[in-house]
């Protein structure tokens, strides 16, 4: 009869390449699961979303800034005191009109289409 029983998870042969095995399966699953998570994200298309319009914010921010740094000094200062006197003003138009926004884009759209319409009709009728 055998002195020791080998238990679960227990090698029973004592061979030291088992253990690198078991090594190479963790890290294949470390590696499974941060591809899986990868993949995830990528497959998350309100969180690509979210990342397009941060980086959309990002890239008006700077041009916003470059524009500014380029303009004449008045016109910067200008730039500012319109800032800060439309500031809370837009603030509170923007969160009066947020439950309201599919509306108003609605309305601006087909205001645009009229407005390109009666364009087309003024060209046509002057040709």
């Amino acid at each position: 009869m055998p002195d020791h029983v080998p238990t679960m998870g227990e090698d029973p042969s004592g061979d030291p390449r088992i253990d690198e095995v078991k090594a190479d399966i963790a890290a294949t699953r470390a590696e499974l699961e941060q591809t899986v998570d990868a993949l995830g994200d990528k497959l998350n298309v309100k969180k690509q979303a979210r990342h397009s319009v941060d980086e959309m914010r990002e890239r008006a921010a700077d041009a916003a800034a470059k524009a500014k740094q380029a303009a004449p000094e008045p016109v910067q200062h200008a730039m500012d005191r319109a800032a800060a006197a439309t500031g809370p003003y837009a603030r509170q138009a923007a969160a009066v009109a947020a439950p309201h926004r599919t509306k108003i884009l609605a309305g601006v759209s087909a205001a645009l289409v009229v407005l390109l319409v009666v364009r087309r009709r003024r060209r046509g009728s002057e040709a």
